[in-house]
């Protein structure tokens, strides 16, 4: 199979020969009219069967589309403690499955897909389970290999236990009664955390954090454990906090100026974190194939870079003042920030600013910033229609746009707020950031997402059936740009493709 591409352009190339062949006779008008269709068809059929692989800007090649239609997915009913894994071919003629090479289905179904979701506070679920499971096994179902959730006391019933309190962290991912010793052994590829959530406004806070615990040497016992449990395991746990740009101000208002006092202790809090995740990892060089990683959220992008450097803020004034220099930012966007129909512009110089306050770091992978949370909600807080997707077939188109302009700059993740709503408005009614309605309904958007899994399954099942290996980063992500912009179901709406950035492999 690894000739098939060769093959592939040795046919193409024959038939452009063929064409171009002059005739024995003179063709008749009715033939002339023919051909160009016939060779339009031709050449629209041999695109279908393949599929454009591009190393870096302007070397790309086409590979052959996998000539067999293959469905893997994990399997994880509601309370069980495993999964299994299932691979489902569909009925193929004898000659496309002797010419589909053999792949590791396990390595396409867990190909990093970069767009995923999230739940926190959820206002509505399904099942009796904790929340934060029911929405993994959702999402994992779903095709999605990263997940999002909020680290903290709290059971099933919403209720904390009481003999964990100031216990740490690591006393909350081990403890039976709470489900996050099950969530990390699930078969996701990557796990987004918020570890000790950062106060509201009009809450004090402190360096040892709300949690009254010792910030480092918590850190940094999760951290180990982490690295010891998933030794090898290809896992990647990134620990952080809410939108930060919120805890240091006294009120939730972008004009509202940030406190000195919180601004510190932001640092400072951020600084331990940091420090004690780098620490765990420099002491255990036995750890291979396994990544901690820790990130700061900054929420106000935009507004911090239109006051300018004197205005305080995680962007301005946090993010480069913590020492050790952190490994990564998280920036939270959505409605007024994403407005444009092709929101490239705004959200790329957002995270060219995140990315330009981070100081450089040895050892980290580039680009060092994503998109922790973007949405578009229906309703706003006073049951007004909201302006930027006001129905769900504009949430789709948008949402699938936004992601596509995350993806084409380089994140590493690109999250959508949320799997489950988890705010309404002052009638009651739910403000339409779920993926999942409170009828358990999948909403246009989330299909959309579960039409890219199974194409990046497929895309990535042709490139390894094909070559011998997964796409490289550029390739993957010009793929995936393309595929985000066609589930959009509106492809034409912004004026311009999003540039999909190099960052060297």
């Amino acid at each position: 199979m690894r000739g098939a591409p060769a093959a592939l352009a040795l046919a193409l190339l024959l038939s452009v020969v063929l064409a171009a062949a002059p005739a024995a006779g003179a063709p008749s008008e009715q033939a002339s009219r023919a051909a160009p269709a016939k060779a339009g068809a031709a050449a629209a059929a041999a695109a279908a069967a393949s599929l454009q692989v591009c190393a870096r800007p302007g070397q790309c090649v086409r590979v052959p589309r996998y000539p067999v239609r293959v469905n893997s997915s994990w399997e994880c009913p509601p309370f069980a403690t495993t999964c299994e894994f299932r691979t489902v071919r569909a009925p193929t003629p004898a000659a496309a499955r002797v010419a589909a090479a053999p792949v590791s289905e396990l390595a396409v179904v867990q190909f990093p897909k970069i767009v995923g979701s999230q739940v926190a506070m959820p206002l509505y679920q399904f099942t009796s389970e904790h929340h934060v499971l029911e929405a993994a096994r959702r999402l994992l179902a779903a095709g999605s290999t990263a997940f999002k959730f909020d680290l903290k006391n709290q059971r099933a019933s919403g209720k904390p236990i009481a003999a964990l309190e100031k216990r740490g962290w690591l006393a909350l991912v081990t403890h039976g009664e709470l489900p996050y010793q099950t969530l990390f052994d699930m078969p996701f590829r990557t796990f987004i955390f918020w570890a000790g959530r950062t106060p509201p406004p009009g809450r004090d806070m402190t360096w040892t954090d709300i949690d009254g615990i010792d910030v480092y040497a918590e850190m940094r016992r999760l951290t180990t454990h982490l690295l010891k449990r998933y030794n090898n395991s290809g896992k990647s746990f990134w620990v952080g906090h809410w939108e930060g740009d919120w805890a240091i101000r006294d009120a939730f208002n972008k004009d509202a100026p940030a406190n000195p006092k919180k601004v510190a202790a932001m640092i400072k809090l951020l600084s331990d974190k940091q420090r004690a995740i780098d620490d765990a990892k420099r002491a255990a060089p036995w750890a291979k194939n396994v990544f901690v990683w820790h990130y700061a959220e900054a929420n106000l992008v935009e507004q911090s870079m239109k006051r300018g450097r004197a205005w305080a803020s995680m962007v301005n004034t946090v993010i480069g003042a913590v020492k050790p220099a952190l490994d990564y930012v998280s920036i939270s966007v959505g409605g007024d920030s994403l407005r444009e129909w092709n929101p490239s512009p705004a959200l790329h110089r957002a995270m060219d600013a995140a990315a330009a306050a981070l100081p450089a770091k040895a050892g980290v992978p580039q680009p060092r910033v994503f998109v922790g949370e973007f949405y578009f909600d229906m309703r706003n807080r006073d049951d007004n229609v909201a302006i930027y997707a006001p129905t769900p077939e504009l949430q789709r188109a948008r949402g699938c746009w936004a992601a596509a302009s995350a993806v084409a700059w380089g994140a590493p993740h690109v999250l959508w707020w949320t799997l489950f709503d988890n705010e309404q408005t002052r009638s009651g009614a739910y403000r339409g950031y779920g993926l999942v309605d409170a009828g358990n309904r999948d909403t246009p958007l989330f299909k959309a997402y579960q039409a890219f899994y199974s194409q990046a399954d497929e895309y990535v099942r042709s490139v390894l059936a094909a070559t011998g290996r997964v796409p490289g980063d550029y390739a993957f992500r010009s793929w995936a740009v393309d595929a985000l912009v066609a589930l959009s179901g509106r492809p034409d709406a912004a004026p311009t493709r999003p540039p999909v950035r190099y960052w060297g492999s």
